[in-house]
Protein backbone atom coordinates (compact mmCIF):
# COMPACT_ATOMS: atom_id res chain seq x y z
CA UNK A 1 0.00 0.00 0.00
CA UNK A 2 2.78 2.62 0.76
CA UNK A 3 4.09 2.49 -2.66
CA UNK A 4 0.98 4.29 -4.00
CA UNK A 5 1.32 6.81 -2.14
CA UNK A 6 2.75 9.77 -3.95
CA UNK A 7 3.21 12.03 -1.53
CA UNK A 8 6.08 10.01 0.01
CA UNK A 9 9.88 9.66 -1.05
CA UNK A 10 11.01 6.12 -1.79
CA UNK A 11 13.15 6.53 1.69
CA UNK A 12 9.70 7.79 3.29
CA UNK A 13 8.29 4.68 2.39
CA UNK A 14 10.95 2.39 2.89
CA UNK A 15 10.57 3.85 6.83
CA UNK A 16 6.92 3.23 6.85
CA UNK A 17 7.00 -0.19 5.48
CA UNK A 18 9.99 -1.27 8.60
CA UNK A 19 7.65 0.55 10.80
CA UNK A 20 4.60 -1.48 10.17
CA UNK A 21 7.12 -4.90 10.32
CA UNK A 22 7.73 -3.58 13.28
CA UNK A 23 11.65 -3.89 13.01
CA UNK A 24 11.21 -7.74 13.89
CA UNK A 25 12.09 -8.85 9.75
CA UNK A 26 15.73 -7.18 9.93
CA UNK A 27 17.82 -9.87 11.02
CA UNK A 28 20.52 -9.61 7.75
CA UNK A 29 20.56 -5.65 8.49
CA UNK A 30 21.14 -6.32 11.92
CA UNK A 31 23.54 -8.61 11.83
CA UNK A 32 25.38 -6.38 9.73
CA UNK A 33 25.35 -3.77 12.05
CA UNK A 34 26.70 -6.10 14.41
CA UNK A 35 29.62 -7.16 12.53
CA UNK A 36 30.65 -3.31 11.92
CA UNK A 37 30.63 -2.83 15.67
CA UNK A 38 32.38 -6.19 16.51
CA UNK A 39 35.24 -4.94 14.40
CA UNK A 40 34.92 -1.22 15.78
CA UNK A 41 34.87 -2.67 19.73
CA UNK A 42 31.52 -1.81 20.52
CA UNK A 43 29.98 -5.05 20.49
CA UNK A 44 28.14 -4.25 23.72
CA UNK A 45 26.29 -1.26 22.03
CA UNK A 46 22.46 -1.79 22.73
CA UNK A 47 19.41 -2.71 21.06
CA UNK A 48 17.97 0.16 19.99
CA UNK A 49 21.05 1.36 18.11
CA UNK A 50 21.62 -1.77 16.64
CA UNK A 51 17.80 -1.51 15.32
CA UNK A 52 18.75 1.88 14.41
CA UNK A 53 21.83 1.06 12.19
CA UNK A 54 19.58 -1.99 10.78
CA UNK A 55 17.08 0.73 9.76
CA UNK A 56 19.55 3.43 8.04
CA UNK A 57 21.26 0.33 6.06
CA UNK A 58 18.06 -1.26 4.83
CA UNK A 59 17.13 2.31 3.63
CA UNK A 60 20.82 2.66 1.89
CA UNK A 61 19.89 -0.85 0.00
CA UNK A 62 16.50 -0.29 -1.41
CA UNK A 63 17.43 3.20 -2.85
CA UNK A 64 20.03 1.43 -4.76
CA UNK A 65 22.24 4.31 -6.49
CA UNK A 66 22.70 7.73 -6.87
CA UNK A 67 22.77 10.69 -4.53
CA UNK A 68 20.55 8.60 -2.35
CA UNK A 69 22.35 5.96 -2.08
CA UNK A 70 25.40 8.13 -1.40
CA UNK A 71 23.54 10.56 1.22
CA UNK A 72 22.57 7.18 2.95
CA UNK A 73 25.65 5.72 3.18
CA UNK A 74 27.28 9.01 4.85
CA UNK A 75 24.08 8.57 7.01
CA UNK A 76 25.20 4.62 8.02
CA UNK A 77 28.77 6.51 8.82
CA UNK A 78 27.60 8.97 10.95
CA UNK A 79 25.46 6.59 12.80
CA UNK A 80 28.22 4.44 13.54
CA UNK A 81 30.27 7.43 14.45
CA UNK A 82 27.71 8.19 16.87
CA UNK A 83 27.45 5.08 18.46
CA UNK A 84 31.39 4.85 18.78
CA UNK A 85 31.74 8.02 20.79
CA UNK A 86 28.99 7.88 22.63
CA UNK A 87 28.74 6.25 26.01
CA UNK A 88 26.94 2.33 25.89
CA UNK A 89 23.90 2.82 28.17
CA UNK A 90 23.71 0.69 31.23
CA UNK A 91 20.23 0.75 30.99
CA UNK A 92 18.39 -2.13 29.76
CA UNK A 93 17.35 -2.58 26.21
CA UNK A 94 14.54 -1.10 25.05
CA UNK A 95 11.75 -3.47 23.66
CA UNK A 96 9.51 -2.37 20.81
CA UNK A 97 6.53 -4.91 20.79
CA UNK A 98 2.97 -3.85 19.53
CA UNK A 99 0.17 -2.67 21.94
CA UNK A 100 -1.45 -5.37 22.10
CA UNK A 101 1.30 -8.02 23.59
CA UNK A 102 2.44 -5.13 25.80
CA UNK A 103 -1.36 -5.07 27.14
CA UNK A 104 -1.26 -8.92 27.30
CA UNK A 105 1.82 -9.01 29.61
CA UNK A 106 0.84 -6.08 31.73
CA UNK A 107 -2.87 -7.67 32.41
CA UNK A 108 -0.38 -11.33 32.92
CA UNK A 109 1.89 -9.32 35.59
CA UNK A 110 -1.57 -7.61 37.03
CA UNK A 111 -2.92 -11.50 37.56
CA UNK A 112 0.00 -12.84 38.96
CA UNK A 113 0.51 -10.08 41.67
CA UNK A 114 -3.01 -10.27 42.34
CA UNK A 115 -3.02 -14.41 43.16
CA UNK A 116 0.25 -13.71 45.07
CA UNK A 117 -1.82 -11.40 47.56
CA UNK A 118 -4.41 -13.84 47.53
CA UNK A 119 -2.01 -16.84 48.44
CA UNK A 120 -0.62 -14.27 50.99
CA UNK A 121 -3.88 -13.38 52.60
CA UNK A 122 -4.56 -17.18 52.53
CA UNK A 123 -1.86 -18.54 54.49
CA UNK A 124 -1.95 -15.90 56.88
CA UNK A 125 -5.46 -16.75 57.60
CA UNK A 126 -3.98 -20.16 58.24
CA UNK A 127 -1.56 -19.55 60.21
CA UNK A 128 -3.95 -17.32 62.55
CA UNK A 129 -6.01 -20.80 63.00
CA UNK A 130 -2.67 -22.01 65.13
CA UNK A 131 -3.48 -22.83 68.73
CA UNK A 132 -1.04 -20.65 70.75
CA UNK A 133 -0.46 -23.68 73.01
CA UNK A 134 1.04 -25.59 70.26
CA UNK A 135 3.06 -22.98 68.52
CA UNK A 136 3.94 -20.15 71.18
CA UNK A 137 3.72 -21.11 75.00
CA UNK A 138 7.05 -21.90 76.22
CA UNK A 139 8.28 -24.15 78.50
CA UNK A 140 7.01 -23.54 82.11
CA UNK A 141 8.45 -25.12 84.94
CA UNK A 142 5.20 -27.00 87.08
CA UNK A 143 5.13 -28.92 89.93
CA UNK A 144 4.35 -32.28 88.74
CA UNK A 145 1.44 -32.24 91.86
CA UNK A 146 0.04 -29.52 90.59
CA UNK A 147 0.07 -30.14 86.50
CA UNK A 148 -3.48 -30.89 84.86
CA UNK A 149 -3.65 -34.67 84.22
CA UNK A 150 -5.03 -34.21 80.97
CA UNK A 151 -2.60 -31.72 79.68
CA UNK A 152 -0.22 -34.65 78.22
CA UNK A 153 -2.37 -36.99 77.03
CA UNK A 154 -4.46 -34.26 74.75
CA UNK A 155 -1.01 -33.42 73.09
CA UNK A 156 0.29 -36.50 72.71
CA UNK A 157 -2.90 -37.98 70.96
CA UNK A 158 -3.27 -34.57 68.49
CA UNK A 159 0.80 -36.04 67.56
CA UNK A 160 0.35 -39.58 67.04
CA UNK A 161 -3.09 -40.51 66.28
CA UNK A 162 -3.61 -41.69 62.49
CA UNK A 163 -6.51 -40.86 60.83
CA UNK A 164 -5.73 -42.96 57.42
CA UNK A 165 -4.84 -46.45 57.36
CA UNK A 166 -3.29 -48.79 53.98
CA UNK A 167 -5.24 -52.12 54.06
CA UNK A 168 -3.32 -54.12 51.28
CA UNK A 169 -4.13 -56.56 50.08
CA UNK A 170 -2.08 -59.93 48.80
CA UNK A 171 -3.22 -63.04 47.30
CA UNK A 172 -4.28 -64.47 43.79
CA UNK A 173 -7.35 -64.47 41.72
CA UNK A 174 -9.40 -64.84 44.86
CA UNK A 175 -7.50 -61.88 46.11
CA UNK A 176 -8.37 -59.68 43.51
CA UNK A 177 -12.05 -60.50 44.31
CA UNK A 178 -11.39 -59.66 48.08
CA UNK A 179 -9.76 -56.62 47.30
CA UNK A 180 -12.73 -55.72 45.32
CA UNK A 181 -15.21 -56.58 47.86
CA UNK A 182 -12.73 -54.36 50.37
CA UNK A 183 -13.12 -51.61 48.35
CA UNK A 184 -16.67 -51.25 47.93
CA UNK A 185 -17.47 -51.96 52.08
CA UNK A 186 -15.02 -49.23 53.14
CA UNK A 187 -15.11 -46.78 50.14
CA UNK A 188 -16.96 -44.27 52.17
CA UNK A 189 -15.07 -44.94 54.98
CA UNK A 190 -11.66 -42.08 54.75
CA UNK A 191 -10.03 -44.06 57.28
CA UNK A 192 -8.92 -46.62 54.67
CA UNK A 193 -7.05 -46.34 51.52
CA UNK A 194 -7.50 -49.95 50.12
CA UNK A 195 -4.44 -50.93 48.06
CA UNK A 196 -4.27 -54.40 45.60
CA UNK A 197 -1.19 -56.24 45.29
CA UNK A 198 -2.77 -59.58 44.44
CA UNK A 199 -1.64 -61.27 41.10
CA UNK A 200 -3.35 -63.92 39.02
CA UNK A 201 -2.44 -67.42 38.59
CA UNK A 202 0.30 -67.15 41.58
CA UNK A 203 0.65 -69.03 45.09
CA UNK A 204 3.28 -70.08 46.88
CA UNK A 205 4.55 -72.70 45.17
CA UNK A 206 5.84 -72.28 41.89
CA UNK A 207 8.46 -69.20 43.01
CA UNK A 208 10.09 -69.92 39.46
CA UNK A 209 6.74 -68.06 38.19
CA UNK A 210 5.84 -65.75 41.10
CA UNK A 211 8.12 -65.02 43.92
CA UNK A 212 5.67 -64.02 46.69
CA UNK A 213 8.20 -63.74 49.28
CA UNK A 214 9.93 -61.38 47.00
CA UNK A 215 7.56 -59.43 46.17
CA UNK A 216 5.98 -58.63 49.69
CA UNK A 217 9.74 -57.81 51.24
CA UNK A 218 9.78 -54.72 48.08
CA UNK A 219 5.90 -53.93 48.91
CA UNK A 220 7.00 -53.76 52.63
CA UNK A 221 10.00 -51.35 51.15
CA UNK A 222 8.36 -48.95 49.07
CA UNK A 223 4.73 -48.72 51.07
CA UNK A 224 3.11 -48.15 54.08
CA UNK A 225 1.19 -51.35 55.14
CA UNK A 226 -1.07 -50.97 58.19
CA UNK A 227 -3.55 -53.64 57.47
CA UNK A 228 -2.82 -56.62 55.81
CA UNK A 229 -5.36 -59.31 53.84
CA UNK A 230 -4.04 -62.72 52.16
CA UNK A 231 -5.85 -65.49 50.70
CA UNK A 232 -3.76 -67.58 48.78
CA UNK A 233 -3.77 -71.16 47.91
CA UNK A 234 -5.91 -71.69 44.65
CA UNK A 235 -3.01 -72.57 42.69
CA UNK A 236 -1.13 -74.35 44.76
CA UNK A 237 -2.28 -77.87 44.33
CA UNK A 238 1.39 -78.46 42.41
CA UNK A 239 4.97 -80.54 43.07
CA UNK A 240 7.27 -78.21 44.68
CA UNK A 241 10.59 -78.28 43.13
CA UNK A 242 13.59 -77.34 45.58
CA UNK A 243 17.74 -77.98 44.59
CA UNK A 244 16.63 -79.94 41.95
CA UNK A 245 14.22 -82.61 43.90
CA UNK A 246 10.56 -82.34 43.56
CA UNK A 247 8.16 -83.43 46.56
CA UNK A 248 4.48 -84.16 45.57
CA UNK A 249 1.90 -82.28 47.30
CA UNK A 250 0.94 -82.56 50.82
CA UNK A 251 3.68 -85.19 51.45
CA UNK A 252 5.88 -84.20 54.56
CA UNK A 253 8.68 -82.41 52.89
CA UNK A 254 6.23 -80.44 50.99
CA UNK A 255 4.51 -79.20 53.42
CA UNK A 256 7.87 -78.27 55.73
CA UNK A 257 8.56 -76.42 52.66
CA UNK A 258 5.62 -74.45 51.92
CA UNK A 259 4.73 -74.04 55.46
CA UNK A 260 8.48 -72.13 55.68
CA UNK A 261 7.56 -69.72 52.47
CA UNK A 262 4.37 -69.11 54.78
CA UNK A 263 6.36 -68.09 57.62
CA UNK A 264 8.89 -66.34 55.43
CA UNK A 265 5.90 -64.22 53.95
CA UNK A 266 4.26 -63.50 57.16
CA UNK A 267 7.35 -62.60 59.41
CA UNK A 268 7.75 -59.82 56.41
CA UNK A 269 4.73 -58.37 56.83
CA UNK A 270 4.88 -58.78 61.10
CA UNK A 271 8.52 -56.47 60.46
CA UNK A 272 6.49 -53.98 59.51
CA UNK A 273 3.92 -53.31 62.36
CA UNK A 274 0.88 -54.36 60.36
CA UNK A 275 -2.24 -56.06 61.19
CA UNK A 276 -2.53 -58.91 59.33
CA UNK A 277 -5.66 -61.05 58.65
CA UNK A 278 -5.45 -64.03 57.05
CA UNK A 279 -8.72 -65.56 55.12
CA UNK A 280 -9.44 -69.14 54.75
CA UNK A 281 -10.90 -70.31 51.54
CA UNK A 282 -14.44 -70.72 50.88
CA UNK A 283 -16.52 -73.90 49.71
CA UNK A 284 -15.40 -74.96 46.04
CA UNK A 285 -18.05 -76.81 43.70
CA UNK A 286 -15.44 -79.43 42.77
CA UNK A 287 -15.17 -82.40 45.57
CA UNK A 288 -11.62 -83.01 44.91
CA UNK A 289 -10.75 -79.01 44.29
CA UNK A 290 -13.12 -78.76 47.48
CA UNK A 291 -10.79 -81.41 49.53
CA UNK A 292 -7.46 -79.68 48.93
CA UNK A 293 -8.61 -76.60 49.44
CA UNK A 294 -9.88 -77.48 53.27
CA UNK A 295 -6.03 -78.80 53.62
CA UNK A 296 -5.01 -75.73 52.46
CA UNK A 297 -7.15 -73.90 54.90
CA UNK A 298 -5.82 -76.48 57.56
CA UNK A 299 -2.19 -75.08 56.77
CA UNK A 300 -2.86 -71.00 56.93
CA UNK A 301 -4.76 -71.84 60.04
CA UNK A 302 -2.03 -73.55 61.85
CA UNK A 303 0.53 -71.37 60.88
CA UNK A 304 -1.37 -67.77 61.42
CA UNK A 305 -1.33 -69.43 65.20
CA UNK A 306 1.76 -69.84 65.41
CA UNK A 307 3.01 -66.22 63.88
CA UNK A 308 0.11 -65.17 66.15
CA UNK A 309 -2.15 -63.49 63.03
CA UNK A 310 -5.48 -63.46 62.67
CA UNK A 311 -7.15 -66.13 60.84
CA UNK A 312 -10.65 -65.62 59.60
CA UNK A 313 -12.76 -68.81 58.05
CA UNK A 314 -15.07 -68.39 55.04
CA UNK A 315 -16.36 -72.00 54.29
CA UNK A 316 -19.43 -71.87 55.90
CA UNK A 317 -20.13 -68.30 55.28
CA UNK A 318 -20.88 -68.91 51.74
CA UNK A 319 -22.11 -72.82 52.11
CA UNK A 320 -25.51 -74.08 52.00
CA UNK A 321 -27.39 -75.51 55.40
CA UNK A 322 -25.42 -78.38 54.86
CA UNK A 323 -22.26 -76.81 54.19
CA UNK A 324 -21.95 -77.58 50.76
CA UNK A 325 -21.42 -75.76 47.75
CA UNK A 326 -24.26 -73.41 46.75
CA UNK A 327 -23.80 -70.89 43.51
CA UNK A 328 -27.18 -68.50 44.45
CA UNK A 329 -27.61 -67.53 48.41
CA UNK A 330 -28.36 -64.13 50.35
CA UNK A 331 -26.40 -60.89 49.77
CA UNK A 332 -25.58 -58.26 52.61
CA UNK A 333 -29.45 -56.81 52.08
CA UNK A 334 -30.89 -60.47 52.62
CA UNK A 335 -32.00 -60.99 49.33
CA UNK A 336 -31.20 -63.67 47.10
CA UNK A 337 -28.93 -62.87 44.87
CA UNK A 338 -26.19 -65.35 42.28
CA UNK A 339 -22.67 -65.13 44.80
CA UNK A 340 -20.42 -67.73 42.80
CA UNK A 341 -19.44 -67.16 38.77
CA UNK A 342 -19.73 -70.21 36.35
CA UNK A 343 -16.16 -71.86 37.06
CA UNK A 344 -17.71 -72.80 40.93
CA UNK A 345 -14.47 -71.05 42.44
CA UNK A 346 -14.74 -67.66 42.09
CA UNK A 347 -17.71 -64.94 42.93
CA UNK A 348 -19.47 -62.54 41.48
CA UNK A 349 -19.52 -58.99 42.86
CA UNK A 350 -21.94 -59.84 45.49
CA UNK A 351 -20.30 -63.03 46.53
CA UNK A 352 -17.30 -61.12 47.35
CA UNK A 353 -18.86 -58.69 49.32
CA UNK A 354 -20.16 -61.19 51.12
CA UNK A 355 -17.20 -63.35 51.48
CA UNK A 356 -15.16 -60.18 52.96
CA UNK A 357 -17.88 -59.01 55.15
CA UNK A 358 -16.20 -60.58 58.16
CA UNK A 359 -13.05 -59.46 57.17
CA UNK A 360 -14.48 -55.49 57.11
CA UNK A 361 -16.30 -56.38 60.10
CA UNK A 362 -12.76 -57.16 62.16
CA UNK A 363 -10.82 -54.47 60.65
CA UNK A 364 -13.31 -51.74 61.80
CA UNK A 365 -13.85 -53.39 65.08
CA UNK A 366 -10.15 -53.72 65.87
CA UNK A 367 -9.41 -50.11 64.45
CA UNK A 368 -12.50 -48.82 66.40
CA UNK A 369 -11.09 -50.50 69.84
CA UNK A 370 -7.54 -49.31 69.37
CA UNK A 371 -6.07 -52.89 68.31
CA UNK A 372 -4.43 -50.66 65.63
CA UNK A 373 -2.47 -48.51 66.83
CA UNK A 374 -0.98 -45.52 65.06
CA UNK A 375 2.53 -45.23 63.98
CA UNK A 376 3.99 -42.16 65.00
CA UNK A 377 6.94 -42.68 62.10
CA UNK A 378 4.33 -44.22 59.33
CA UNK A 379 3.20 -41.48 57.52
CA UNK A 380 -0.22 -43.08 55.02
CA UNK A 381 1.44 -44.32 51.60
CA UNK A 382 1.96 -40.83 49.69
CA UNK A 383 -1.01 -39.50 48.48
CA UNK A 384 -0.43 -39.57 44.93
CA UNK A 385 -0.10 -44.16 45.46
CA UNK A 386 -3.19 -44.14 47.67
CA UNK A 387 -5.89 -41.62 45.40
CA UNK A 388 -4.20 -43.41 42.55
CA UNK A 389 -5.36 -46.86 44.13
CA UNK A 390 -8.59 -45.17 45.24
CA UNK A 391 -9.26 -44.19 41.76
CA UNK A 392 -8.44 -47.76 39.87
CA UNK A 393 -10.80 -48.94 42.66
CA UNK A 394 -14.00 -46.80 41.28
CA UNK A 395 -12.85 -47.87 37.78
CA UNK A 396 -12.71 -51.11 38.08
CA UNK A 397 -13.88 -53.13 41.07
CA UNK A 398 -17.71 -53.24 39.44
CA UNK A 399 -15.67 -56.19 36.84
CA UNK A 400 -13.14 -57.71 39.48
CA UNK A 401 -15.04 -61.14 40.13
CA UNK A 402 -17.16 -61.08 37.19
CA UNK A 403 -15.98 -61.84 33.15
CA UNK A 404 -12.57 -60.01 33.49
CA UNK A 405 -11.42 -62.48 36.60
CA UNK A 406 -13.11 -65.78 34.90
CA UNK A 407 -10.75 -68.56 36.67
CA UNK A 408 -7.85 -69.75 34.31
CA UNK A 409 -8.23 -73.39 35.38
CA UNK A 410 -10.53 -73.09 32.07
CA UNK A 411 -7.35 -73.10 29.49
CA UNK A 412 -5.04 -75.06 32.02
CA UNK A 413 -1.85 -74.88 29.91
CA UNK A 414 0.68 -76.80 31.08
CA UNK A 415 3.28 -74.93 33.12
CA UNK A 416 1.53 -72.22 34.27
CA UNK A 417 1.30 -71.96 38.41
CA UNK A 418 -2.74 -72.74 38.11
CA UNK A 419 -2.03 -76.11 36.45
CA UNK A 420 -1.84 -78.63 39.01
CA UNK A 421 -2.36 -81.67 36.51
CA UNK A 422 1.27 -81.59 35.89
CA UNK A 423 3.59 -84.57 37.00
CA UNK A 424 3.84 -85.19 40.19
CA UNK A 425 0.50 -83.12 41.62
CA UNK A 426 -1.60 -85.58 43.85
CA UNK A 427 -5.15 -85.55 43.18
Amino acid sequence: MWHSWPCLSRFDAINLQIHEAGFLQLTREQACFRTCLVRLGRANCSELWIRAGALVIFGARETGSGWRYAALTLLTSAALLLVIVSPVSAAPPVQLMPPTIAKAQADAQAKAQTEAEARAKAQAETDAMVPPAVAEVAPVDVPASEAPASVAPVLKKAVVEKTRYNVVVFGDSLGDGVWAGIYHALRKDKRFNVIRKSKVATGFVRRDYYDWNEAVRKTADDTTIDIAVVIMGTNDRQTIVEDGARYALFTDKWREIYGARVNDFTATLKATGAKIYWVGLPVMRSATFEGDMKNFTKIFKAHAAENDVTFLPTHDLLADANGKYAAYGTDAAGRKKLLRSEDGIHFTMQGYEKLVSTVTHAIKQDVDGGVITANASAIAVSGAAAEASSQAGARSAETIGLKAQIYDVAEGRPGRSDDWRWTGAAH
